[in-house]
């Protein structure tokens, strides 16, 4: 399953990419992030390895960010790999003005098992999540402005 989701960003590109490439900042606008732990490597750079471990509704789902492209301030490539799938989201910082970034996230889904099933039965429950993460970003960031 393939789709893309985008939002348009109040702030100049250079500082949506620093806030977005800060590991700390996670918990700040992804709010079933539960923890994070660095497995290999150095944060935000290639080949660097993270178990993300997020509360979805009443599971745990636990999963491996691993970062395969870092072309900032343009293009942030990463894989995601659970027991019941994997995905790819390619992140990209496009300059709509001076002061307004758009973000758009193409995401690219694989899954197994009962994942399988219920990705065909409602399809568009991960994209809703995608945007609502983004959305959350946005938030975030915007709140964040420096005066």
């Amino acid at each position: 399953m393939k789709y893309s989701t985008t939002v348009k960003i109040d702030l100049p590109r250079e500082s949506v990419v620093e806030l977005f490439d800060n590991q700390e900042n996670y918990h700040k606008w992804q709010e079933s992030l539960m923890s994070l732990e660095l497995l290999e490597g150095e944060p935000g750079q290639v080949g660097t390895r993270t178990r993300l471990v997020h509360k979805m509704g009443p599971r745990k789902i636990d999963m491996i960010e691993t970062i395969t492209k870092r072309e900032f301030p343009d293009l942030f490539v990463a894989t995601y790999e659970a027991d019941n799938g994997r995905n790819e989201a390619i992140n990209r910082f496009s300059i709509l003005d001076v002061n307004r970034t758009q973000w758009t996230i193409e995401t690219e889904f694989q899954f197994t098992g009962a994942m399988k099933a219920m990705a065909s039965l409602m399809p568009g429950i991960f994209e809703k999540k995608t945007q609502k993460v983004m959305e959350s970003f946005k938030a975030f960031v915007e709140e964040n402005k420096e005066p």
